[in-house]
């Protein structure tokens, strides 16, 4: 399997907490694939159609949907797990968290093939070529770059 590399640049962006300028490192991605792009090149050399693959991939991710509702953790195996879960704020006295203040959200973890992938990138300066890809996209937001030395991991380069 070919290694990741993450092409990586750097953004202005102030601290969150401190709003002292400064720089992180934002990746540079190779664009987006579909979940039908994703569909079709994995009936690739099988006798199974675009189309087969897509319903079954949408039952498959209806009956996690059902699941999660019903408050159960998501096994979807190769892919990772998908957790129930809430966030909010911290609060010194337990009189004091309100259900109000709490958010539903899903966590996702990676299965360990996945996480692999990414962790054992490696990671290289993006180039003007690189930056200047006609697919190439930036995250529409900056949930995933932050802090210091924070950095958005999401996306990367294919060697080999």
């Amino acid at each position: 399997m070919a290694k990741l590399t993450l092409k990586v640049k750097k953004i202005a962006f102030k601290h969150p907490q401190t709003k002292k300028a400064g720089f992180v490192a934002r990746v540079v991605t190779n664009g987006t694939e579909t979940f039908d792009d994703i569909c079709e090149i994995a009936g690739m050399n099988t006798t199974y159609t675009q189309e087969e693959i897509v319903a079954c991939a949408g039952l498959m991710l209806k009956a996690a949907a059902r699941q999660l509702k019903n408050g159960k953790i998501i096994d979807m195996g190769p892919l990772g797990k998908l957790y129930p879960s809430v966030s909010g704020k911290w609060v010194e006295k337990e009189a004091d968290l309100a259900l109000t203040d709490l958010t539903p959200h899903c966590n996702y973890r990676p299965s360990q093939e996945i996480a692999e992938a990414i962790s054992g990138a490696s990671i290289g300066w993006a180039t003007a070529k690189d930056e200047g890809k006609e697919n190439a996209q930036e995250p529409e937001n900056d949930n995933n770059t932050g802090g210091e030395g924070g950095g958005n991991t999401s996306g990367g380069e294919l060697e080999g």
